[in-house]
């Protein structure tokens, strides 16, 4: 890095500290926060609470507030902090109707949502027409992408991701629909045994930008997003977001 983009990149940074102090002096609140189970992004059993409490939590400290996540299942979060019940929402993916009521932050992590297959299986797919072969495992209950519905594939449901992945190693379907951090986040505790045995097929069929939503009903609002994205910017800039996905291997 040459000395003049050095010097441009501390001044960048010295700008936004001190943008963030300034918020931070008018602030100084607890935000409580809805949050559901669905790790490794949002977990009241990991002690960082997930990846996407974890990095919510310290953006919101880095603009002068502490952040207190609620957990609770999903439809109701939406719903109490769409209310403005909460103060926001851990983890939303945008949509027509939610535009309507929330406002969003900048994006801080992608879910992936895509197949594992069986390591070494030659499956490959350019469309989803490509896959109309195999049988593919869901979760019961889960929406899946408008376009994986449309496809109109062949699919076997069972009750969650972890006995997706089992029934793919155990050759009963041939591919499993899953989010790859959640997959990746399984391989690596609970069913490490299987992690050999599977691989994620590229490219994912759909993209989730995730976001903290905060209802446009309460006054702070949009002062509290803005607060927020300033303090996402410095932890992309001094590498502390990347490093927390990296951890997360997100």
């Amino acid at each position: 890095m040459g000395e003049t983009m050095a010097s441009w990149k501390y001044a960048l940074m010295l700008v936004v500290s001190l943008s963030l102090r300034a918020g931070a002096a008018c602030a100084g609140e607890t935000l409580t926060l809805a949050a559901s189970e669905y790790p490794p992004y949002m977990s009241s059993q990991m002690a960082n609470g997930g990846v996407a409490v974890a990095i919510v939590r310290e953006a919101l400290r880095r603009a002068g507030y502490s952040a207190k996540a609620v957990y609770m299942p999903w439809a109701r979060a939406v719903n109490e902090a769409r209310d403005g019940h909460l103060d926001g929402i851990v983890g939303l993916w945008t949509t027509p109707e939610r535009l309507q009521r929330f406002l969003f932050s900048q994006a801080f992590l992608d879910n992936h949502i895509g197949f594992f297959k069986r390591s070494g299986d030659p499956i490959r797919y350019r469309a989803l027409a490509d896959l109309k072969p195999y049988t593919i495992g869901i979760v019961r209950g889960y929406a899946n992408s408008e376009a994986f519905d449309a496809a109109r594939l062949q699919t076997d449901e069972t009750l969650s991701d972890a006995s997706n992945l089992s029934k793919l190693a155990a050759h009963h379907i041939d591919l499993a629909l899953i989010d790859r951090g959640v997959a990746n986040y399984l391989l690596g505790g609970s069913l490490a045994a299987l992690a050999p045995k599977l691989e994620w097929l590229p490219p994912p069929v759909v993209v989730y930008p995730m976001h903290l939503g905060i209802s446009k009903r309460l006054p702070q609002a949009e002062k509290r997003i803005q607060d927020f994205n300033r303090g996402l910017e410095t932890m992309r800039q001094d590498g502390t977001l990347d490093k927390m996905l990296k951890e997360a291997k997100i």
